[in-house]
């Protein structure tokens, strides 16, 4: 079966995943086409959308794989959008991308499902923050809504330094996530969720450094997960609606909580080799033939 596979990439994908990816799937797949987001032209005429790149329409591939971040929004929900529409196999969707790019609407999901998730508030104003820290006390993380791979998260230890924090980002006009902090904990569990397999890593920050991510100078080794993080992480991916994602888990009081969920997750390839690329791949190259073989029957 000779099969297509056209990979969609951030406008700020990193390289060298982007390169182990193409370079895993062309054990897999006919044809391989990477296309950053940027580079797309989305079109309709009557009636008929197609996603062109160096004038091939993605949409007539058997699968295509969104990497995108929150930066890629707008042209990103349309690109999904499109995707649906088609009869290409998708890992992921545009609800996923819509609720896990919003930090607090991600818990707020899950908890309403019955996942526990970090005591988390949402503001825009600086006035109400006050109110927020009864919530979490100090120290408490401060999330930028849209922030990924570490970045736009801060560790508020008392009042000066939130105000000048709020401050700056008020100037943007920029929505806050707080969550409360648990003390004591330098490490996390990633949960990568790929169809009905995970893979459990536990990620342990740098010294002097209390996020976890591995983009922050974190390490990252494989575990096995316990029933309880199968279950949070599998039923996180089902409310979801995504074969694809990771589920960011941190232990509170000797029960798995969630922090976040990611739609564009790395795969770290530093610490994890291509493991996670070839099982992303495998799915996808799965689901392709599923497909073929229910349409012959």
């Amino acid at each position: 079966m000779k099969k297509r596979l056209a990979i969609i990439g951030s406008k700020t994908f990193k390289q060298s995943t982007i390169n182990a990816m193409t370079e895993e799937a062309k054990k897999k797949f006919e044809t391989v086409v990477f296309a950053p987001i940027n580079e797309l032209i989305i079109q309709n005429i009557d009636g008929k959308t197609s996603v062109l790149f160096k004038s091939q329409n993605l949409l007539n591939f058997d699968a295509i794989y969104p990497r995108i971040s929150s930066r890629d929004m707008l042209l990103g929900e349309t690109l999904l959008k499109a995707i649906e529409k088609s009869k290409a196999y998708c890992p992921v969707n545009i609800q996923a991308y819509q609720i896990t790019n919003h930090k607090f609407y991600t818990v707020q999901k899950l908890t309403n499902e019955g996942i526990a998730g970090i005591t988390s508030t949402l503001f825009i104003s600086p006035k109400y923050a006050d109110y927020a820290i009864m919530e979490t006390g100090y120290p408490f993380v401060m999330k930028l809504i849209s922030g990924f791979a570490g970045k736009g998260v801060v560790l508020i230890n008392n009042k000066e330094q939130m105000e000048s924090i709020l401050d700056a980002i008020h100037l943007f006009e920029e929505f806050i996530c707080t969550q409360k902090f648990i003390k004591g904990k330098n490490y996390d569990v990633r949960c990568y969720v790929i169809g009905d397999y995970v893979i459990a890593v536990k990620r342990t920050s740098r010294k002097g450094e209390w996020r976890a991510n591995v983009s922050k100078g974190g390490s990252a080794e494989l575990i096995n997960p316990t029933p309880e993080m199968l279950e949070i992480a599998k039923k996180s991916a089902k409310i979801l609606g995504t074969d694809i994602c990771a589920v960011d888990l941190m232990d509170k009081k000797k029960k798995w909580v969630v922090i976040e969920v990611n739609f564009m997750p790395g795969p770290f390839k530093k610490y994890l080799g291509t493991t996670i690329i070839q099982e992303w791949l495998r799915l996808i190259s799965n689901k392709i033939e599923s497909k073929e073989s229910n349409q012959i029957n």
